[in-house]
């Protein structure tokens, strides 16, 4: 409710992705984590199963990666398509970076989203019902997740 209602909180000064990034930060949700970047579950995700590749260093926007940030990037993503289509069977994905508040970025740590999408889904339901459907909880979700990215190997 926090984060729909736009409420100013006490860890609003933090950045979040930075605080998992560092380990300061609850680490239930991180489910894959390289030198460079790293996998979380989304806190207040669009379908189940939606992840985010992140630089562990803090980084503003896609023009202040270096290079071989933004490769890790791209790689954590492949991983992390790799694995939603193995442990949760999606018929698509949609992947993208939202740069800016103006583009709905709610955080000034660029990270690249990985949505799965099935035919059918019900992404309709927040603009139907007011409500999002998630049929596992996000903790589950991500113990089911760490395990296929442990099974791959090393980011």
């Amino acid at each position: 409710m926090a984060y729909v209602s736009g409420a100013p909180s006490a860890t609003d000064d933090v950045c979040f992705l930075c605080a998992a990034a560092s380990g300061t930060a609850d680490q239930s949700l991180v489910v894959d984590r390289g030198k460079l970047v790293y996998i979380l579950m989304n806190r207040f995700p669009y379908t189940s199963g939606h992840l985010m590749a992140v630089p562990v260093r803090h980084t503003p926007g896609v023009l202040a990666l270096t290079p071989d940030e933004g490769a890790a990037i791209f790689v954590a993503t492949q991983r992390a398509i790799r694995v939603l289509t193995d442990a949760m069977h999606p018929d698509g994905f949609n992947i993208g970076i939202n740069q800016g508040s103006a583009a709905g970025a709610s955080a000034e740590h660029v990270h690249q989203h990985v949505v799965p999408r099935w035919a059918g889904d019900t992404n309709f339901m927040p603009v139907l019902g007011d409500v999002k459907v998630l049929p596992q909880d996000l903790e589950s979700t991500a113990a089911n997740l760490r395990e296929a990215f442990a099974r791959l190997g090393p980011l």
